[in-house]
């Protein structure tokens, strides 16, 4: 199943807004579930679904890619992600077109002189939970970025990941729409509203997470 308009549609209108499906579609058993970073990758998930024999959804935004051009296409195997962007201080995890984001918002921030690993989900179900976790032990920062609602989302399966594996000396915050029907309005104006432009986002980290963490 191929899910056009995931995210944000922008001049779409409110009834096209695509931020619930991540959440509903991760609840149905024996689903893969995955979101390309670009154009290239969206092809590299098509073939691989096409082999796989299983019920497999494949979300994507609306419009084009975006500002950054990534290099990095790793062969897809179930449930591995794919690391970007080495890094120490903190570990973006993204899903889709938010890879990007989680791109220049690590760009951003290592200008202020912060080391961020971004790591591109690839797959919400099922989750490769030890490469995860070996980001997230080596950083103790941990921020998820998604273009759905947090309920449901990335976020909540990275927040049942560190609740399970009982990891306290974590700093976690997840980014994503509220549990809510969202407005008509461009995208850009959207995602300022919510705090999703990659301006307010690196603002928000490095002054709620990394700030508060690194200087105690």
């Amino acid at each position: 199943m191929c899910v056009d308009r995931a995210g944000i549609v922008g001049n779409d209108g409110e009834t096209h807004q695509g931020i619930f499906d991540l959440s509903f579609f991760s609840i149905i058993p024996n689903l893969v579930i995955m979101a390309p970073k670009d154009f290239k990758e969206l092809e590299n998930m098509l073939e691989y679904a096409v082999n796989l024999k299983k019920p497999v959804v494949i979300r994507y935004p609306r419009g084009g890619e975006g500002n950054i051009k990534f290099d990095i296409h790793e062969p897809l195997e179930s449930g591995a992600e794919e690391v970007i962007k080495q890094g120490e201080d903190l570990s973006i995890i993204a899903i889709g077109k938010m890879v990007t984001k989680g791109v220049e918002v690590a760009n951003i921030l290592e200008k202020e002189g912060y080391s961020a690993e971004v790591i591109n989900a690839r797959f919400l179900k099922p989750l490769n939970r030890e490469n995860l976790l070996e980001s997230m032990r080596k950083t103790k920062n941990v921020i998820t970025i998604e273009d759905n609602i947090l309920k449901g989302g990335l976020g909540s399966q990275i927040e049942e990941i560190i609740i399970k594996e009982k990891l306290e000396d974590i700093s976690f915050k997840k980014y994503g729409y509220p549990d809510e029907f969202v407005k008509h309005g461009s995208t850009q104006e959207i995602e300022n509203k919510y705090g999703l432009s990659v301006e307010k986002l690196a603002k928000d980290i490095e002054i709620n997470i990394l700030k508060e963490r690194i200087t105690v």
